[in-house]
């Protein structure tokens, strides 16, 4: 069975392009016709590239790997923080913080302060603080949780990214490039697809279209994960078992050294007393010649 189906595709409309002035000619391959001046999108291709791509962030998620989702215009931040939560996945629908992914370190000192700032809030220690330093503490905590409240669990890079539209996050791309960082990404019929490692086409405008394949990226983590979560258990099923098998065998070896010492006493034991009654002999037949 399919990730998804043409029917689904259908009704998303993620097959609605972009008008035909408007295209990279370079998205020729996942076009499959002209129709009013709009190019219609190839959803055969769509089926194909998502399966691809699932199977990718499947994987991904397989081995323990983390993937971030971006999407931060208007039509994609609510279904991307549903999403990313639902998976339990680092997001940014806000803004895209320049330097996020090629300066990580100053991105993670920003984390902090926002962990800083929230622990001092909850601590109530601001109340206490003049009312123009108190609300200066408040709207600082208010742009660092839009900013990067999607990203407060995240202590490394990500090993993947997910986004929405590859246009509107050209910065986040270049960067993901730049560090290596693998690029699955819904590409419309006005972006140039060689930009990104795992392109499916469709409609990047639509939200039904964007809630449709952002929710079959989840569905990918989630069932990544739990491949992950058995294959831990059985890792952890089978260490038991070996260390079980250790310790008998600890415990047969010691057994065995046991036995071994006290038959060596024994001997010893026998040995002093043969000796000892051969040296009464001795002593008896001394006497008996006297």
């Amino acid at each position: 069975m399919p990730v998804v189906t043409m029917k689904e595709l259908l009704e998303a409309g993620a097959h609605f392009g972009h008008r035909k002035s408007a295209w990279n000619p370079k998205m020729k391959p996942y076009i499959y016709q002209e129709r009013n001046r709009m190019h219609i999108i190839d959803l055969t291709k769509t089926v194909k590239l998502l399966e691809e791509a699932y199977n990718f962030v499947k994987n991904l998620s397989a081995e323990g790997k983390q993937l971030l989702f971006v999407g931060t215009k208007q039509q994609a931040k609510k279904c991307i923080e549903e999403e990313a939560n639902r998976c339990g996945s680092a997001y940014v629908n806000n803004r895209w913080l320049g330097g996020f992914l090629t300066n990580f370190s100053t991105i993670k000192k920003r984390i902090e302060r926002l962990s800083h700032l929230e622990r001092e809030e909850k601590e109530g220690l601001w109340e206490k603080l003049p009312k123009k330093e108190e609300t200066r503490f408040r709207k600082e905590l208010e742009k660092l949780r839009r900013n990067l409240g999607g990203v407060r669990n995240m202590d490394t890079l990500p090993d993947a990214i997910f986004i929405t539209d590859v246009r509107s996050e050209n910065i986040a791309v270049k960067e993901a490039k730049k560090m290596g960082i693998p690029v699955i990404a819904i590409i419309d019929s006005n972006v140039d697809p060689t930009l990104v490692d795992y392109p499916i086409p469709a409609n990047d405008d639509a939200i039904k279209s964007i809630k449709l394949i952002t929710s079959k990226i989840a569905d990918a983590i989630i069932e990544g994960r739990e491949i992950f979560e058995k294959r831990r258990l059985i890792e952890e099923k089978i260490e038991a078992e070996e260390m079980g098998e250790g310790k008998e065998e600890k415990e047969e070896v010691k057994e065995e050294k046991i036995e071994e010492k006290t038959k060596e006493e024994t001997k010893e034991e026998k040995i002093v007393v043969e000796s000892a009654v051969d040296s009464n002999e001795n002593e008896k037949e001394g006497e008996g010649g006297s």
